[in-house]
Parts: C-alpha cells; structure tokens; sequence
C-alpha cells in the first residue's frame, strides 16, 4: 500500500514556499526557504552572538580533521550554532567502545564517522554544504582540504604512531596558508585546547616540538609529552601513564564530559577568530579540580607533585629504553650488522 502522507511542515513560511527535504531516517520534512530556514535555526543567538559574528560564522568553512572524540565534539555544536559549510575528514569506523563519549548511536557501530556525522548534521540543517572525506587526512588530499578552510578542528588520533604523520602534514599545511588550528586534548577529567595562530607567519609548526625527520619514528607516548605541558596532566592520570610506560596497560581513558568541554571553547574560540579578538594559545580546564573544595584541591595538589617526580623518572627510563632499541635498529641495518 502507498503512503499518502503528507511531509511534515517545520517552521514558518508562506503557503507554497515550503522546499522538502528527506532526512536520514527517510521521513520527508517541509522547510521554509534557505535564508527564512537559516533565520528561525539562529534566533535564540540573538543578544549573544551579534549579526556580524552570526554572518561570519555562516561562511566560515571548517575543517574537522578526525570525527571522534574530539572532532565529534564540535560537529554538532557548530551547525546548531549556525556553521554550513564543513569538511569532515576521518577514515575510522565507530565500535562499540565508542558509545561511551562519541556521538553515535548503536544502529551506527560499523560505519564511518564521517559519514555518520554528515547525516546527523543534516538532519539539523539540511541546507548545510557537507563533505566527507573517508580517508581521513592524507598526502594526496591535506594541501586541498587545508586550501579550502578557514578554521581548522584538529581531532586528529596521536595514541598510535600512523597518524602523528597526518598530524604534522595537517599544520604543516596549516601554517603555509595561514589558517587558524584548534586542537584538543581530553585527559581524564582535564580537557587542553591549544591554539595555532598561523595567521601569525611566527607561530611555528605544532610551536616547534614535532621534529619531520623523527615523525614517523617517535612513539606517541614521546610525541604527547612534548605537546602536553606538565600543568595539563591531572592527578588521576598520573597513574595510568605509569602504566602504560611500563607496558602493562593499552589503550588510553577517556570519558564522555571532558571530550563535550572541547566542543564547548572549540566553539567560543572559532567566533573569537571569525571576529578578530585576541585568543590565549592556550586553555586548560581540570572539571575534576574545578569541583573539588579548598582543602581536597590542596590534597590532590599534593599527591599530584609526588605522582609527577616518579612520572618524571619512568619517562626517563622509556626514553632511554626507546632511543637504545632504535640505535640497536640501525646497526642492525647496516650492511653487515
């Protein structure tokens, strides 16, 4: 039997003004026209974002290089905001261990972020101009997609050695064109945002402490500490680095409210850019700390510094550890070794 269903009719508009558009679930909806569609999404920023920051934002393109826990963050957020034009670019596919944090529901385990992200964009603002990249950020296509944006999300993965290449190659680009990156970093409770002014021909590649020619030879434990100033290591993390120091654990925590605080001044920061206000280069928000009263917060202080003077000593070991293991390596390709 054939449905005679109408579309369902969202929002205001003149009789015969209305432009369909059918969701990802396959439900047709009637919207008013782009701009009158554009209007009504928006209203409620009024008083906040004023109509210079709002038109900006709406022509801004982002570029979210990596879906996940951080760049899954911003997706939404941003096309409710009022973003339309976005480049989504991540080549992994949701498991199930991703519920815990990322923006996916169970019917979406299996397919790729990107694509999962796209749809649910769309189902915002299905005016939206959205591009996926399931490849994620590659040689053949970092110059195209970093050419094109104008604010860019690094959620880019750094828990296993791969990606660190795609990482440099993205503010490789980044700086060459001079556009603006944002990068998070959630670490137990503590989320670290750190702002690459490329604008400013100064601000070197990741500020200078990702070397090219050791990339793809550096472990990410060695890659994050070099990033990760010491103030943005919390209390309960401090443990868990000890042990995958020592190789008794893989894989690296996380939890759903610190990777949302990303979302939250990845936001705040693009409007400060669109706007041209000026920025930190960096914020570091421990929601952990921020609860604890006066004397707990001393108390964790404490036992903070004692964890960070043995952190420091196992870091030692790994590094010498990691730098024999690799000098071992190259006498053994040598010719004759």
């Amino acid at each position: 039997m054939t449905s005679t269903t109408s579309p369902r009719e969202i929002g205001d508009f003149a009789a015969g003004q209305g432009v369909e558009h059918t969701l990802s679930d396959g439900s047709v909806v009637t919207l008013p026209p782009h701009d009158a569609f554009y209007a009504q999404l928006t209203m409620r920023n009024e008083g906040v974002i004023n109509d210079d920051e709002q038109a900006a934002l709406r022509q801004a393109t982002f570029l979210i290089a990596g879906c996940g826990s951080i760049g899954g963050a911003v997706i939404e957020p941003l096309v409710r905001m009022g973003a339309e034009h976005l480049i989504l670019a991540e080549p992994g596919e949701y498991d199930l261990h991703n519920l815990n944090r990322q923006k996916l529901h169970l019917q979406e385990v299996g397919r790729n972020k990107a694509e999962v992200q796209r749809d649910h964009a769309r189902d915002i603002n299905p005016y939206a101009d959205l591009q996926v990249h399931t490849d994620g950020i590659t040689s053949e296509n970092v110059e195209e997609v970093v050419r094109a944006a104008s604010i860019i999300i690094d959620g880019v993965d750094v828990t296993t050695k791969p990606p660190l290449r795609a990482k440099l190659e993205l503010h490789q680009q980044a700086q060459r064109f001079g556009v603006p990156v944002l990068s998070g970093y959630d670490i137990a409770g503590l989320q670290l945002l750190k702002i690459y002014d490329y604008r400013n021909p100064k601000v070197q590649v990741l500020d200078g402490k990702a070397d090219p020619a050791q990339i793809d030879d550096i472990e990410p434990m060695v890659f994050l500490q070099r990033i990760i100033p010491i103030a943005a290591l919390p209390y309960e993390f401090i443990g868990e680095l000890r042990r995958q120091l020592k190789g008794e654990r893989e894989g690296v925590p996380q939890v759903v409210y610190t990777a949302d605080l990303f979302g939250v001044l990845a936001q705040r920061a693009s409007l400060d850019i669109l706007a041209g206000r000026p920025l930190k280069r960096q914020v570091i928000i421990d929601s952990h700390q921020v609860l604890r009263p006066p004397r707990e917060k001393l108390r964790v202080g404490l036992a903070r510094v004692k964890g960070l003077y043995h952190l420091n000593n196992d870091f030692r070991r790994f590094r010498k550890a990691n730098q024999a293991g690799q000098a071992t390596g190259e006498q053994a390709a040598q010719p004759g070794g």
